[in-house]
């Protein structure tokens, strides 16, 4: 059986993630979707800005959108909605995975996968209560849709996802996104309370890097630096 019942769920142990990934019954072959992928990758950098030109410049100004059809935001608010987008957007993604795998249609999902997928979803679901929060007590209105400039791309990479490995570059992409977002704005954010906020939340996107790219057999702290050239900046 194909189906993840809701009892492996339970008793996966996150810890074993990285093992049951790269033992799982998967064809070699499987893992080339990966560069499937990282083709979707380039197109989400396209949609986030040129990579030649520093991501966090206009970052400082930023005045916000309307967001829900509210208040028009400035500063750390407009920051913490545009941010409030990303992770509705990483949110309904991490859920669709574990929808497609609960349905059957990833193969055989290990049980320490669909706890890091729940794992995961929740995190970014706190993040997403957070920044509602200061959106909203700044006057705007709970965000609610994803970030519209991603999620088109992100849908499409999502479609072609087959198995898990494909789920898992799929997440990393979102993971590699958002933590080099939330490192491009601290520098713009003026309150000490915006400034910490950021920071927790970027620490959290990199551990799941981290446990992603173990996972998928790569070295999981690649870098000296954390990079912010796939950075999303607000349009």
């Amino acid at each position: 059986m194909n189906r993840l019942s809701e009892n492996d769920m339970d008793r996966s142990d996150p810890r074993s993630l990285a093992t049951e990934l790269m033992t799982a019954s998967v064809s070699r072959r499987r893992f080339l979707i990966g560069s499937t992928v990282a083709a979707g990758l380039a197109l989400v950098t396209a949609a986030c800005g040129d990579d030649d030109e520093p991501t966090t410049g206009g970052t400082t100004d930023t005045t916000g959108g309307d967001g829900e059809g509210g208040k028009k935001l400035s500063g750390d608010a407009a920051i913490a909605e545009f941010a409030a987008g990303l992770e509705v957007l990483a949110v309904n993604t991490y859920k669709s995975a574990l929808d497609a795998a609960t349905a059957g249609k990833l193969g055989t999902v290990p049980p320490a996968v669909a706890t890091f997928v729940q794992t995961a979803m929740g995190h970014h679901q706190d993040h997403l209560d957070a920044l509602n929060e200061v959106v909203t007590g700044a006057g705007g209105e709970e965000v609610t849709t994803p970030n519209a400039q991603l999620e088109p791309t992100v849908m499409t990479m999502l479609s072609q996802v087959k198995d898990v490995p494909g789920a898992a570059n799929l997440a990393l992409t979102l993971e590699d996104i958002a933590a080099q977002t939330y490192l491009s704005v601290i520098p713009a954010l003026k309150s000490e309370d915006a400034i910490r906020l950021a920071a927790s939340i970027q620490v959290v996107d990199q551990q799941h890097q981290a446990i992603l790219l173990y996972a998928l057999g790569k070295y999981p702290v690649p870098e000296t630096f954390q990079k912010t050239d796939k950075a999303a900046t607000p349009a």
